[in-house]
């Protein structure tokens, strides 16, 4: 079993969405890979939406 974990900084704000609007569009456009790409068995995306700098 092979896992990979991949995090992303964005901005407030891009291509005219906020950052919330954008990660939703990351965690579906991900998603949808599962069943295109042959080697996806299985796939989570989460989306940590705290406000904390600790994070």
């Amino acid at each position: 079993m092979l896992k990979h974990i991949v995090m992303w900084k964005l901005k407030e704000f891009a291509e005219g969405k906020t950052k919330a609007e954008n990660a939703l569009i990351m965690k579906e456009s991900l998603e949808r890979l599962v069943g295109i790409v042959p080697e996806i068995i299985s796939l989570q995306v989460g989306i940590n939406d705290s406000v904390s700098k600790s994070v």
